[in-house]
């Protein structure tokens, strides 16, 4: 199996940057991650610089052309060493009231990430960071897009399945910041921030079409959708779950928006950015009998 060591990372996604390893449809390999910080743990450097969004690639996926997808299947996801919170001034949903950096380091034993005050949280370590590459140069950090990027998704865990538009051949898929746990919103700036290892399977779907991406979790499917404006954002991610609904499983437009209004959740990915991520999510419950 091939792996691409995080030795191999970009803070831009660019289709004129040659890629970091090749692959063919379907095949294997072992990804290895920066944590958001590239180890650094001194809040005080970490608040005298912008963090870059390190991102592990790009990934060159034989046989990848614009209005196909890439099927990103996340075998496995292993952190490693310790993980690490950090209060940024600027960030978050209090970020007038909280304005000084804050680190905490969050040890990881026994399958729990284990805070200083003693307080154990189960691990459920998700890729943060997961992107094609657009027609243009973009950021890995802080923003996301129909490309994917940084959406901060929780529900990506081992199990999950990620399908991402493709706008360039070969895709050029890229990956990073990985969470060892993290809620909803990110209320605070960041989730617990560790490197990993991760095991990928990555397939072509040609010519499936999607404008945006789409996940589909152990518990749920997921339309994910963007936007300088929550509310926007989140009418469009119910707009396109409806029209799954309608074209892939043949509902009614009414019946569809019934059904989502009782077995789907609208949720905030993360903290406010320029360009924040939401997802509608319809549970595997309701999903599977259609």
């Amino acid at each position: 199996m091939k792996r691409l060591g995080r030795e191999n990372h970009i803070y831009v996604l660019d289709a004129e940057v040659p890629p970091a390893i090749t692959i063919d449809s379907g095949e294997e390999l072992m990804v290895e991650t920066w944590d958001a910080f590239e180890g650094e743990r001194d809040p005080a450097v970490l608040d005298a610089r912008s963090l870059k969004g390190p991102a592990s690639g790009s990934i060159y996926v034989n046989g990848a052309e614009p209005g196909d997808a890439l099927r990103v299947e996340f075998l496995s996801i292993t952190p490693k060493e310790e993980a690490t919170h950090m209060v940024m001034p600027g960030r978050g949903f209090l970020e007038q009231e909280f304005t000084e950096a804050y680190a905490t380091i969050v040890k990881l034993e026994g399958g729990h990430a284990v805070l200083p005050s003693g307080v154990r949280l189960p691990l459920n370590p998700s890729m943060g960071l997961v992107a094609t590459t657009p027609t243009y140069v973009q950021s890995t950090a802080s923003d996301s897009g129909p490309y994917g990027g940084d959406i901060d998704m929780k529900e990506l865990v081992a199990g999950s399945t990620l399908f991402l538009p493709v706008f360039v051949p070969g895709g050029l898929l890229a990956l990073g910041d990985c969470h060892a746990v993290v809620g909803d919103g990110a209320v605070a700036g960041t989730g617990a921030e560790c490197s990993a290892d991760t095991h990928l399977r990555v397939t072509v779907e040609k010519g499936m079409g999607i404008a945006s991406p789409r996940a589909l979790t152990p518990d749920h499917y997921v339309v994910l959708s963007y936007g300088d404006d929550l509310g926007t954002a989140m009418r469009q991610a119910v707009r396109e779950m409806v029209d799954f609904l309608v074209k892939d499983k043949g509902m009614a437009p009414y019946d569809a928006y019934t059904l989502l209004s009782l077995a789907g959740d609208v949720r905030v990915s993360r903290t406010f950015r320029p360009i924040s991520p939401v997802k509608m999510m319809l549970s595997r419950q309701a999903l599977d009998q259609l």
